[in-house]
């Protein structure tokens, strides 16, 4: 039965009616019931600090120098999950300098804003630039050590590759350059240093770096020297020992004149003005010339010294043919010996005075003033002036010419500012200088009040002792024959 109905067309054709009604049906009712789940929320975002991006500036020629901000404040909207999903890196300002040369401008700014997201405002939409034309300049390279060598080292000159390099830098900025330089670790070096490749920086008269500048070539290479520290000094022969009786000293030559000392540069700083070498007279026994060889003696704390040591030729004559020869050397001062804060040389005025010597001449024509000391000896003087006869230190073998006695000063004592109140009946008579001290008694007659005679033998030893260290003995320079140590 229920076949015949499938069969039957009329039946089939009332069937596909109904079903198209009932679709057609269907279709227009889902059309006018929206559903809530469709509803699409917009909400709004402020982003501070928005960078500025600025282009198409030509950069061989200018620099944007300044630009009155360099960020900011942005309003956007849009869908809650597109904002959400992007950081306030993704926002920029775009600022065009295409084709603009130097000068003051004021431009507007573009945003630049992620997809989905449009913009509501933006604080400020303009800005105010500055362009700056470049100029180039060429300076010499210096190199700073930084760090100090091993001991007894220094640094030579650094030898640098190429010597001068360009700079580039606006030209208010270029003007402000004072040095281009590059810095160097030397401590502890032992030997010379090298490096192929050093950073150069330019840098203003207050010592600050350029940050912006443009330095071609940018590097260098370095080669600094490493030599030991050493001094020049004079070569100075001391004497020891005795000739024998009957012989005296003609000539002392020495193959060198001056000595390298090597050492640090506090020891070099000390050092005396010259080295020491001695030669030990007794040694030779008859007349004639001999060569001997003589030790230098190295400063205490120094390295080494160059040579080790030198050659004297050394002429020995019987004593009746040495022919003595005189000189003065002047400006020798005056030492004051036991005197206090009060006392002072009056004359001469210069607190110097000539000596004339003698001796050999090879010998005395090699004296210096640092050979020959003048001492005053006031120990025990009262207050007032007094005309004190001087003591006269020589080298051996050098004596001074003409009488000793008339080499005198004068000097001035004070009284001390606040002397001692005496009981002038006292039997004790206070000190004629009013400095208060008991026991003071006065010269006797024949000591004077001089105190040049009555301590001569003192005062000898005394100004022998000035001379004991470096010039005890007969010294002699070895600065070359006598034409060219007359003075």
């Amino acid at each position: 039965m229920m076949d015949k109905w499938i069969n039957n067309n009329t039946i089939s054709k009332i069937l596909a009616l109904a079903v198209a009604i009932l679709l057609w049906g269907m279709v227009h009712l889902d059309t006018g019931t929206p559903s809530s789940t469709l509803t699409v929320s917009y909400n709004n975002k402020v982003i501070d600090n928005v960078g500025i991006q600025a282009s198409g500036l030509d950069d061989s020629k200018y620099v944007l120098s300044t630009m009155d901000t360099d960020h900011v404040k942005m309003e956007v909207r849009g869908q809650r999950s597109v904002l959400t999903s992007f950081f306030a890196d993704n926002y920029q300002a775009k600022l065009n300098l295409n084709g603009l040369g130097a000068g003051t401008k004021t431009l507007s700014l573009e945003p630049d804003l992620p997809d989905g997201v449009e913009l509501v405002s933006m604080t400020p939409n303009r800005v105010t630039v500055t362009i700056e034309e470049k100029q180039t300049k060429s300076f010499n390279v210096s190199i700073v050590p930084k760090g100090n060598p091993d001991g007894g080292l220094q640094l030579g000159k650094p030898v640098i590759a190429p010597q001068t390099v360009k700079v580039t830098l606006p030209k208010s900025q270029l003007s402000t350059v004072t040095a281009v330089q590059g810095a160097v670790n030397t401590d502890g070096i032992s030997e010379k240093f090298e490096q192929k490749r050093v950073k150069l920086k330019a840098y203003n008269k207050k010592g600050q770096e350029l940050t912006g500048a443009v330095i071609e070539p940018s590097t260098v290479s370095v080669e600094i020297p490493v030599t030991q520290q050493a001094k020049s000094v004079p070569v100075k022969i001391v004497y020891a020992g005795e000739l024998p009786d009957g012989l005296a000293l003609s000539k002392v030559n020495a193959n060198v004149k001056e000595a390298a000392v090597y050492a640090s540069q506090d020891i070099l700083s000390s050092l005396s003005s010259y080295v020491t070498a001695t030669l030990d007279l007794s040694q030779f026994t008859e007349a004639g010339t001999r060569t001997v060889q003589a030790n230098l003696a190295a400063p205490s704390g120094s390295d080494k010294i160059e040579p080790g040591s030198i050659q004297i030729q050394v002429t020995v004559v019987p004593s009746n043919e040495v022919t003595d020869t005189e000189r003065t050397l002047s400006g020798i001062p005056i030492v004051l010996q036991g005197a206090g804060d009060g006392a002072t040389v009056t004359a001469p005025v210069g607190k110097t005075m000539d000596v004339t010597v003698k001796g050999p001449q090879d010998m005395v024509n090699n004296l210096t003033n640092d050979d020959i000391s003048l001492v005053a000896d006031v120990s025990g003087l009262a207050a007032g002036q007094h005309e004190v006869t001087l003591k006269v230190g020589l080298p051996k073998y050098i004596t001074q010419s003409g009488n000793a006695g008339q080499l005198k000063v004068t000097v001035n004592i004070e009284s001390p500012s606040t002397p001692a109140v005496t009981n002038p009946n006292s039997e004790n008579e206070p000190n004629p200088s009013g400095s208060g001290e008991k026991g003071q008694e006065r010269p006797q007659e024949g000591q004077g009040s001089q105190g040049g005679d009555s301590d001569a033998k003192t005062g000898d030893n005394a100004a022998a002792e000035d001379k004991t260290n470096p010039h005890n003995g007969a010294d002699s320079s070895a600065n070359g024959t006598s034409e060219n140590s007359q003075p």
